[in-house]
């Protein structure tokens, strides 16, 4: 006699048409908007010139994206954003990580600690960014505690300079994305099998060859994943540049979006500004496969 599980088994013929409403609007939130991106990515479509009807436009072809690889502005937001991630990304993670592997302890007050730990995380970039901004401006309390210690006045330009404000931008990203590379390694840390750890000490193991041979290998495959999307979402800054320097002075921080921003929202090149976003999302389509190799590969291996 059939038991009530077998009354609502779906029948394999069926299971394909239950998904079918889910595919329907994926495809019309991902695929036609992404097909649209490049229609309008080859066309001079811009309402100061052709006015708000995209298809009305004038297809060009990959004229739009000549124009790309030739703005000297454009290339050098990438540079700066990639410098951004290249500084950022390893002081975050190597913080992070420390402070987890600290933390992941039994002490007093370690709940005190793990909370204030994260309350970066917590704060709206916006919020975030012009907190830095009063911070690191000439008159701010960064100078004034460089004066204190050095015994003498300190002015330094951190908005006006090219390089300060890019260290100030760095120093407050590094603040805002460390406790995302923390919450992963607790994680990852408190997940590890308390066995071989066990059983190195048992053996006689000290805690840096046990810390270097038998956990470091079992958080292989975390430490990829923070690393990973620490880096992707590095490249997407926009709060902390805006917030603390508008982009400047010049275009000294003036990261990938807020080029992109400027280009669509300020001066209304909406075709080139499309072709911009299609060469930086096939760019970060080629580096997201070459980074999940090792990942991809650790998991074949098991």
């Amino acid at each position: 006699m059939p038991g009530l599980r077998d009354w609502f088994r779906i029948p394999e013929k069926f299971k394909t048409l239950l998904i079918l409403p889910v595919q329907i609007v994926m495809n019309f939130t991902a695929i036609i908007p992404f097909a649209l991106v490049w229609y309008i990515g080859m066309t001079n479509w811009s309402p100061q010139f052709v006015g708000g009807d995209w298809w009305r436009a004038e297809f060009i072809g990959p004229y739009n994206f000549v124009l790309a690889v030739r703005d000297e502005l454009f290339l050098n937001a990438i540079a700066r954003t990639l410098l951004i991630s290249i500084v950022c990304v390893p002081i975050e993670f190597l913080l992070g990580f420390a402070l987890a592997y600290v933390l992941s302890g039994n002490f007093f007050g370690k709940r005190f600690f793990t909370l204030v730990a994260v309350v970066p995380m917590m704060v709206v970039p916006a919020a975030g960014g012009w907190i830095f901004y009063l911070m690191f401006i000439e008159t701010g309390p960064v100078n004034g505690l460089l004066s204190i210690i050095t015994g003498h006045k300190v002015m330094i330009p951190f908005m006006n300079d090219p390089f300060w404000a890019m260290v100030a931008i760095m120093l407050a990203d590094i603040w805002q994305w460390t406790p995302f590379i923390f919450l992963i390694m607790t994680a990852a840390l408190l997940g590890l099998p308390p066995e071989p750890i066990n059983a190195a000490y048992v053996l006689g193991a000290t805690k840096w060859y046990t810390f270097r041979r038998v956990v470091l290998p079992m958080l292989k495959r975390p430490i990829m994943i923070a690393v990973i999307l620490r880096a992707i979402e590095s490249l997407k800054i926009f709060d902390y540049p805006y917030m603390m320097t508008r982009g400047g002075p010049g275009y000294a921080t003036q990261t990938i979006t807020m080029n992109l921003y400027e280009s669509g929202f300020k001066y209304l090149k909406y075709g080139l500004t499309n072709a911009q976003c299609l060469i930086i999302f096939i760019a970060c389509i080629i580096v997201a496969w070459y980074a999940v190799k090792p990942l991809r590969a650790a998991q074949r291996g098991g």
